[in-house]
């Protein structure tokens, strides 16, 4: 990636089909196009009005994010030949937020769950969507705490690295802003030796994971063709069925439904059955619980199958038990502290942005992979996606340029997907 140019954005859509291409042994039917430019595509996408201060303007990050969102969805409709898929990746990343009507907040996430607060050393973003994250957050600095006020002032007298540690302990979504580190690839991948050839057809797809990444991704892949199954949990049905109606099923709404006790031994006999016939699975969970209901991703791959894990910071030890949710893993990403070079103010990018790039990439890698043989087992960390798309960040010049483009721009945003009928 070293002298990328100073238009490096338009290089993304070719580094990102020759990524897939080299690794899953595919081959593309054409190149895959940058489409609207970034300035234009963000702010068509209603992104603007989830960035930048309340009493300032929309902002545009000088990252071409939906650049890569455009050349993921891009990819998986040359490999599926698909005519159902979206019209614009970028509109998925903002899709949420129009559905919700979020404004831009500054340093207080869209959804309000996340924020960004200053300890001793630098600033940290927090992610507190669950009840039970408050009383987690006054264990992380040792006092009872029943507000952001409480917590922010606590959060002063401590350096990031010493709340990181004990927050991700204690099973929270916390992360130090930081630049991004230069990636070569938005995903580890690992091979497994399998005889499967290239493949054709309509992949069995079994998406266990809930809120947005993964379901975004199980749905576009239903909709390039694949049968696509989800699994819930009697006792832990998917988060996001407590949300927007009409987003859920734009998530779900193309997938067959398939609802298993975990307790009960009967069912999980029969989750494996359903997992070990799949050509792709798609899950989101620590290995460690997966182990625990007797499923091993490994041995799923080895078999022959694609198997998809998002997290927010990737399988690798000791990263594999640390939680992330779209907003802190791009502030962990680097998003925020590019934000702030480009523009001099502290924010969070879009509506938690890591969520739905990472869905769209997983569908395309998934899709890429099954398609070259399958036996992968790919490994897809929202904060890693975000630092791949920072590579291909802007200069001031050009982020200056962006900017001004889009505040010119008085073109329709892109038009709303209608949820699948009942």
């Amino acid at each position: 990636m070293e002298g990328l140019s100073r238009s490096s954005w338009t290089a993304l859509p070719q580094a990102l089909a020759r990524l897939l291409t080299d690794r899953f042994g595919v081959a593309l039917a054409s190149t895959p196009s940058a489409g609207d430019h970034p300035a234009l595509a963000w702010r068509r996408a209603g992104l603007m009005n989830v960035t930048g201060r309340p009493d300032g303007p929309g902002r545009v990050p000088p990252v071409p994010l939906t650049t890569l969102a455009d050349a993921s969805l891009e990819v998986l409709r040359i490999l599926s030949a698909s005519t159902r898929l979206p019209a614009s990746g970028a509109l998925l990343l903002g899709e949420r937020s129009r559905l919700l009507g979020l404004a831009r907040s500054g340093d207080i996430s869209a959804n309000r769950s996340c924020r960004l607060l200053a300890a001793t050393d630098g600033l940290l973003a927090i992610n507190l969507p669950r009840d039970d994250d408050w009383s987690l957050a006054g264990a992380m600095v040792q006092t009872d705490v029943g507000d952001w006020d409480a917590l922010a002032a606590f959060v002063r007298t401590w350096p990031r690295e010493t709340l990181v540690e004990r927050g991700r302990v204690l099973g929270l979504a916390l992360a130090a802003d930081r630049p991004a580190a230069r990636l070569a690839a938005p995903f580890d991948a690992t091979a497994f030796p399998q005889a499967q050839g290239p493949r054709t057809g309509a992949p069995l797809v079994v998406d266990l994971t809930s809120l947005w990444a993964g379901p975004l991704a199980g749905s576009l892949l239903a909709m390039a063709g694949a049968r696509v199954t989800k699994v819930e949990s009697t006792t832990r049905p998917d988060g996001g069925r407590g949300g927007h109606p009409g987003f859920f099923d734009l998530l779900n709404g193309d997938k067959q439904s398939a609802i298993f006790d975990f307790r009960d031994e009967t069912d999980l006999a029969r989750l494996r059955d359903l997992i070990g016939a799949a050509d792709i699975v798609i899950e989101g969970s620590r290995p460690r619980a997966l182990r625990a209901l007797g499923v091993d991703a490994e041995r799923e791959a080895a078999r022959g199958a694609v198997w998809l894990s998002i997290t927010g910071h990737g399988r690798h030890d000791p990263a594999a038990d640390w939680i992330g949710y779209g907003d802190d893993a791009a502030v962990a990403g680097g998003l925020t502290s590019a934000m702030r070079a480009n523009c001099g103010e502290t924010m969070f990018v879009g509506d938690a942005i890591a969520d739905p790039l990472t869905g769209l990439l997983a569908a395309a890698a998934g899709w890429a992979a099954w398609n070259g043989g399958g036996g992968q087992l790919i490994s897809l960390a929202l904060a890693e996606v975000v630092a791949f798309a920072c590579t291909f960040a802007a200069s001031a010049a050009e982020a200056h340029d962006w900017q001004v483009m889009a505040e010119a721009d008085d073109a329709d945003l892109y038009a709303l997907r209608s949820h699948p009928a009942k």
